[in-house]
């Protein structure tokens, strides 16, 4: 009797990139044509504060200035605010607007090529295809790659570091880029490790070589972050890990006054106090109200986790900006909806893929929930988590297909 191989270990090849190819350049096409589109008008970045700084930060860093941009709420210069990660990238653009965008769109295109590649680890050309397909469509990945803002570096560095963390070759470059990741994106600290744990189960390793991956997940992590901190601490005076906008954003979460969304008002209403205080200071003396206020009124911290869950997994934006206009909403519930819905399946249907790697898929997922319960929720921060997820949505799109050749 002949033995069928496990479709896991030895997926179907596909006899022709063309489509991939095909899938990949329109991609691009799409994304450079939103971006040149769009004003680079600097004094458009005011929408979105973030971008300024990080431009700023950018320019400075380019003019041989370091990694400093002027706070105008405090008046003062602040140095370890954001991580090195994107700022770099827009120095390494020339500070230009345009040129960071039209390098976002080849980046967010590549991370459609990623999906493909993640994909074809456990199934056909043709499911892999409509994962890819599914991330090319994404009207939030498109719209991103126009900001200035650090999703789009970061979605294609997760997206290839998990490709590449689950092929035996590529998996410590994978880790490597994995914890690269974490200077374009701090919040994702111990997402390295967590994707490492599974991936090592998923790859047919023991729980013993998955704590070994996962420690040397950690170590990468620990080492990418180990210069950073030591230069904060060169010039501020303290071991800053991650950045000085984890007090701001712990307390943005949890205060008298939190619903769950980003709501900065109290900086203003704070501002003499503040201002009175250092860079670190007033990192730390957000931290410990925000820790007082967790401790003083557990109920409305649940209450707030709930609400910040369901901003971050709402398939429609709800900001005054972008959630009244019927357009916008229009279109991403043409797009969110079926994706979840799908993704959801995928996890019942599919026998090519085990439960292990559907677990894997979901980790950025899982990862984002928790790690914005204790934040802030929106939209935004769930995005990383829509790529992987694509690959479910695919898988149960097309069960029926994969199951017959399951059976063949």
């Amino acid at each position: 009797m002949r033995r069928v191989s496990d479709p896991q270990v030895n997926p179907p090849k596909s006899v022709s990139r063309w489509p991939i190819v095909l899938v990949v350049a329109l991609a691009f096409a799409i994304r450079l044509g939103w971006v040149l589109t769009r004003s680079a008008d600097e004094g458009a970045l005011r929408s979105l504060p973030d971008q300024r700084e990080y431009l700023e930060l950018g320019r400075n860093l380019l003019a041989g200035h370091g990694l400093v941009f002027h706070d105008e709420r405090f008046d003062a210069d602040v140095r370890a605010f954001r991580t090195p990660g994107y700022p770099i990238l827009i120095a390494m653009c020339g500070g230009s607007v345009r040129a960071v965008c039209i390098v976002q769109a080849a980046f967010d295109a590549s991370t459609v090529l990623a999906v493909y590649v993640l994909a074809r680890r456990w199934l056909s050309g043709r499911v892999s295809l409509l994962a890819a397909v599914i991330v090319a469509a994404n009207p939030f990945l498109i719209y991103f790659s126009g900001l200035l803002l650090s999703e789009t570096l970061f979605i294609a560095m997760l997206a290839w570091g998990m490709a590449m963390i689950v092929r035996p070759r590529a998996r410590v470059a994978g880790a490597a880029l994995l914890a690269l990741s974490v200077l374009v994106r701090p919040g994702a600290l111990v997402l390295p490790t967590a994707i490492a744990i599974v991936a090592a189960v998923a790859r047919g390793g023991g729980w013993r070589r998955a704590l070994l991956h996962a420690a040397v997940a950690a170590g990468l992590t620990a080492l990418v972050l180990t210069p950073w901190a030591w230069r904060n601490h060169r010039v501020l005076g303290a071991w800053i890990w991650t950045t000085t906008n984890g007090g701001f954003t712990m307390y943005d979460g949890f205060n008298p006054n939190a619903t769950g969304a980003s709501d900065q008002r109290f900086v203003t209403e704070m501002a003499g106090q503040l201002r009175a205080m250092s860079e670190v200071e007033r990192s730390d003396y957000l931290s410990r109200l925000a820790r007082q206020f967790i401790v003083e009124h557990p109920g409305r911290v649940i209450a707030l986790a709930l609400a910040k869950l369901g901003r971050t997994w709402s398939p429609a934006p709800l900001s005054r900006e972008y959630g009244r206009s019927a357009k916008i909403v229009t279109v991403a519930l043409a797009y969110a909806v079926p994706l979840f819905v799908l993704a959801a399946a995928g996890l019942w249907v599919g026998r090519a893929l085990s439960r292990t790697v559907k677990l894997l898929l979901l980790v950025p997922a899982i990862y984002f929930s928790v790690a914005h319960a204790a934040s802030v929720g929106s939209l935004r921060y769930r995005l990383p988590a829509d790529v992987p997820m694509a690959v479910l949505a695919a898988c149960a799109a097309m069960s029926r297909v994969e199951c017959r050749k399951s059976e063949m």
